[in-house]
């Protein structure tokens, strides 16, 4: 049986002042099944729960944490654990390991956007919100590589604007906005999606 999928993935990625930027943003996106959001958070494990429920209650998209074998789902926001690598295989499946994550950042934008790019191409898409380092920026240009769309926040109102830049320096960009501006050209596109369906 095929698992539903969403018409275009999102993924989020943010570190220090996102869990606000990206709160603000979602609520400002209407819940639809023509989107799926994969959201990446520098954040300590032991907040998890919070986002979750911030997620759920303040901005109103169904969130979870995903166990081996589940597969990204329609109308919904995937968040990724700081504490377990987290890949999803070539059938679309999340596989969640015992093992950290390798590298500089947890989780890694970067190896989340390399396999989202490769496995939707031009129906993957990422936003890159405020925080430091450059983590994103290398995941962006594979975005990019396979056609998908590539948006910013833009630096002059991020809490930390080095993530945006870095994606900005690094790759062609498709949108540079604020978060209100962000969230409503990704509900232009929706509508557009669901006249040309």
């Amino acid at each position: 049986m095929q698992p539903l999928k969403a018409k275009r993935i999102w993924l989020l990625g943010a570190s220090t002042g996102g869990l606000q930027a990206v709160r603000q943003f979602l609520s400002n996106v209407p819940v639809t099944s023509d989107l799926a959001f994969v959201y990446a958070q520098h954040i300590g494990g032991q907040q998890m729960a919070t986002v979750l429920r911030m997620i759920e209650t303040q901005a109103g998209w169904p969130a979870r944490e995903p166990s081996t074998g589940q597969f990204i789902r329609p109308g919904t926001v995937t968040l990724i654990s700081p504490q377990f690598e987290t890949r999803v295989s070539r059938q679309g499946w999340i596989l969640r390991f015992g093992s950290s994550w390798q590298g500089h950042y947890a989780p890694s934008i970067d190896q989340l956007a390399n396999r989202l790019a490769q496995l939707y191409r031009q129906d993957c898409g990422a936003i890159i919100f405020t925080g430091m380092g450059d983590d994103g920026a290398r995941g962006c240009c594979a975005i990019k590589e396979y056609a998908g769309q590539v948006w910013v926040q833009d630096p002059q109102e991020c809490t930390v604007p080095a993530m945006p830049q870095a994606v900005i320096q690094r790759c062609e960009t498709d949108f540079i906005g604020s978060v209100d501006q962000l969230a409503s050209r990704i509900s232009e596109d929706v509508n557009q999606m669901e006249t040309c369906s």
